[in-house]
């Protein structure tokens, strides 16, 4: 778990340092992809031998801040279809090619143990499914450079983005009927 919380951390980062210098949405969304797994192992790893209340709280603030951070997104979609901003492409780029393979070869090392622990194979599962957003992160950024338009990015960002906000939802959701169980 600590491994994955500091590989998608890293990874964060990187990718955030990589969508402000190319100002590609889709790497903006697959920064906060990322980041929120990394806050989820946190969370995991802060909520572990505690009372169950301060990990539902703790899972509620990751939604809330998951929430803001996609709306936001959302919003610098908008701004860059309607400014018609073109990203970096061949840098944002890859930068998407080394977070598939970085994300690849996380699942790779967790295949074995997907079905050990519930945390491990969550673990797997999540980096399973991150794939297919980056990959789709990528295929915007083509259509961008073919196009000559940053359109096909952030619309693609903003796709991926508000499947984050089902997410938060989730996340919120989790923790009200959490709440809600313990005052029963």
């Amino acid at each position: 778990m600590r491994m994955a919380l500091v590989v998608n951390g890293l990874l964060g980062a990187l990718l955030l340092t990589a969508a402000d210098a190319t100002q590609a949405v889709s790497l903006w969304v697959a920064a906060l992809l990322v980041l929120n797994h990394a806050a989820g192992h946190a969370v995991t790893l802060a909520g572990m031998g505690r009372r169950p209340e301060l990990r539902v709280r703790l899972s509620m603030l990751q939604g809330v801040a998951l929430a803001v951070a996609a709306v936001a997104l959302v919003v610098t979609a908008g701004r860059s279809i309607a400014g018609m901003a073109i990203p970096d492409v061949p840098l944002a780029s890859l930068t998407l090619l080394f977070a598939i393979g970085v994300t690849v070869a996380s699942a790779t090392l967790l295949f074995a143990n997907r079905r050990g622990s519930l945390t491990l194979r969550a673990i797997w599962l999540c980096s399973r499914k991150d794939v297919l957003p980056l990959a789709a992160g990528l295929v915007g950024l083509a259509a961008s450079w073919l196009l000559l338009d940053g359109a096909p990015d952030a619309l693609v960002g903003a796709g991926v983005a508000v499947l984050l906000l089902a997410e938060a939802w989730g996340l919120l959701r989790g923790g009200m009927m959490g709440e809600g169980v313990k005052h029963l």
